[in-house]
């Protein structure tokens, strides 16, 4: 077990390091359709173009999600983040969105997961107006230099924040049967405070 581990550790040293001067191709997808996750960490669906800052071996791109100055106009069908947005300074949110709908053609969809600052509010007077009860997912875990938050939403601000960006409906998604998602992450994901199981999760796509 212990070989195996020093084995795996070594192949993923080496990728990383061969991922610093060589970038992965893009996908080409038998259906045509262009798939870009922002903020993609390690989750790693081969159809999706993959946008992180961090420097793993399925990374296409490193760079920030707020600029995608390398995609021309009407490129994706389909943009998804997942507890990527609030990473985002709240002065620059809606530039942000104008910038992903730029790259969306026409009738693509913004697939976002964020924090609800609704249900992070039930967390916290569920349990005795604990801070430590939400203090994780309304500010991050803060663990590295990119995993802090800097904006809240609830679904009447998100909502908001579409319409003003140029797209024109938001309506609810489900991780269950989206199309194209396989990510096994905090847009179905539950927090476990004291025991308890809580959604925190606002799961809201917008529709260019």
């Amino acid at each position: 077990m212990i070989i195996k581990r020093i084995k795996n550790k070594i192949v993923s040293t080496a990728a990383k390091f061969k991922r610093r001067f060589v970038a992965p191709l893009p996908p080409v997808n038998a259906d045509g359709k262009v798939l870009i996750h922002l903020g993609c960490g390690p989750a790693n669906d081969p159809r999706w173009i993959n946008i992180d800052l961090l420097r793993l071996p399925h990374i296409h791109h490193i760079q920030s999600i707020t600029r995608l100055d390398n995609f021309p106009d009407n490129t994706a069908d389909l943009i998804y983040a997942s507890h990527a947005f609030e990473h985002v300074s709240h002065r620059e949110l809606l530039d942000v969105l104008i910038e992903w709908c730029r790259v969306l053609k026409s009738g693509g969809v913004l697939r976002l997961s964020v924090p609800d600052l609704d249900r992070l509010i039930h967390i916290y007077n569920s349990e005795n107006k604990e801070i430590q009860s939400i203090v994780q997912p309304l500010m991050g875990t803060q663990d590295y230099q990119y995993n802090f938050h800097y904006s809240v939403f609830n679904k009447k601000y998100l909502t908001e924040l579409f319409k003003k960006a140029g797209f024109k409906e938001a309506r609810d998604w489900d991780p269950k049967t989206a199309p194209y998602h396989t990510f096994r992450d905090w847009s179905s994901r539950q927090a476990s405070v004291n025991g308890h199981s809580y959604p925190v999760s606002l799961n809201l796509e917008a529709v260019k």
